[in-house]
């Protein structure tokens, strides 16, 4: 992608970059500095939020981040000319921990905080909220911050319900009347499901049947056996970690299940297992790399030049969808600061994103912020959804000829419109 030009940014800006957490770019000082000729800029510095244990680990979002900081300086040429240089503050996906990273955001008086999916942001929220510091990214880990207020926060890719929608529709499109879906346990997850899932499951005509296996330690063979049980038209997850997602494909195929397998979010099963992946159903937020041959030139290059980035930073095997959400919300956070003409600081950054309109993000849709993209939810950039479904040569191919789709808002509960 290329950024998007616009007036020179005074960037004396530093990132905060998530794995399944956020970035953040500290603002200029009050007194710029005269620097000898022929002297280059330093990099711009900041810190890396990323709760890298526990149930809600992702790592390959740090991953994506970092391959991230490798495009952005290498290829986009930094923010107007500026390099972007990432440090790591790992967390543990606790509330405690978060509150901590948040209270140290504020201290370093940083202009955002790019979200990379981190679930445990409720008690951070408001400290951000009282320095006026917004959060940004592809897709939200808690449904507290899809559910800020206007100018508090900006999803690219649209709030949680996307994801409850999506998939019960794709569902849907194939013909499945019995579903067996699983989630890691948490109250969150219930909330979700009986909040979201399951009334637009009932409008739609699918009747699902909801497992919940820990987060960590679960027994794949018994949680399969579960789920057909039910006997099932698709079996599959609402979300799991990456491992998990392959090892429930696997356990669901080796008890004899041949229908569709629907993997949510999930892509490293594909990767690793290729052909034997065949016809399993899949809903990210973005175009993903396995998608490549099937996606328009302007998309095959971006995939192209995220696998690059990847090899770059030694992580070439990190192709998840996890890994390209947050590889896309720094580069796009980074592409809409280079239209700020003036100081970046949580008051023009939050300018800036408010005035993004059919911005083509990374691998993404083109998003408008104003607020007014999904009923209820002002942090929505978007209310479309891209399906794929692998084919015989372990490629993934797009269910619409035109990859995003509209997603129909009637169908959500009255609660989430």
């Amino acid at each position: 992608m290329t950024a998007p030009t616009g007036g020179e940014a005074r960037a004396e800006a530093g990132w905060l970059a998530g794995r399944p957490c956020d970035a953040a770019v500290t603002p200029p000082s009050s007194r710029r500095r005269r620097r000898p000729a022929g002297r280059s800029r330093p990099p711009a510095r900041g810190n890396h939020w990323a709760p890298t244990t526990g149930a809600a680990a992702y790592p390959d979002t740090g991953y994506g981040a970092e391959g991230a900081e490798y495009y952005v300086n290498k290829v986009l040429g930094g923010v107007n000319g500026r390099p972007v240089k990432l440090d790591i503050c790992d967390g543990d996906g606790s509330p405690e921990h978060a509150i901590n990273c948040a209270n140290g955001f504020v201290s370093k008086k940083v202009a955002a905080v790019v979200d990379a999916y981190e679930p445990a942001l409720q008690g951070a929220l408001p400290v951000l909220k009282s320095a006026g510091i917004p959060l940004v990214g592809t897709l939200a880990g808690t449904a507290s911050a899809d559910r800020a207020a206007y100018g508090e926060a900006f999803y690219y890719t649209g709030p949680t319900e996307v994801s409850a929608l999506g998939s019960i529709t794709m569902l849907s499109k194939l013909g499945v009347k019995e579903a067996s879906l699983a989630i890691t346990e948490a109250p969150a997850s219930h909330a979700y499901v009986d909040g979201i899932i399951k009334p637009i499951a009932d409008k739609l005509g699918v009747s699902v049947n909801i497992q919940y296996p820990p987060g960590n330690g679960a027994n794949f063979s018994v949680l399969a056996a579960t789920q057909l049980s039910h006997e099932p038209d698709a079996t599959g997850v609402i979300a799991l970690p990456e491992d998990s997602c392959t090892q429930l494909y696997q356990a669901n195929r080796q008890q004899g299940f041949e229908k569709t397998f629907f993997a949510g979010s999930c892509s490293k099963f594909i990767n690793q297992l290729g052909e034997e992946a065949e016809g399993a159903a899949t809903q990210p937020r973005t175009w993903v790399y396995a998608a490549r041959d099937h996606a328009p030139a302007p998309v095959r290059k971006q995939l192209d030049d995220f696998k690059k980035s990847m090899e770059s930073i030694d992580r070439g095997e990190e192709l998840s969808t996890r890994a390209i959400y947050a590889f896309a919300g720094v580069v796009n956070t980074a592409a809409a600061m280079t239209t700020i003409d003036g100081q970046i600081n949580a008051k023009s950054v939050t300018a800036a994103l408010k005035g993004l309109k059919d911005f083509p993000t990374f691998a993404g849709p083109k998003v408008t912020c104003d607020g007014k993209a999904w009923p209820g939810m002002p942090t929505a950039c978007s209310k479309q959804a891209i399906y794929f479904q692998v084919q015989p040569d372990g490629s993934v191919k797009p269910l619409d000829d035109q990859g995003y789709v509209d997603l129909d808002l009637s169908m959500l509960p009255k609660t989430s419109a």
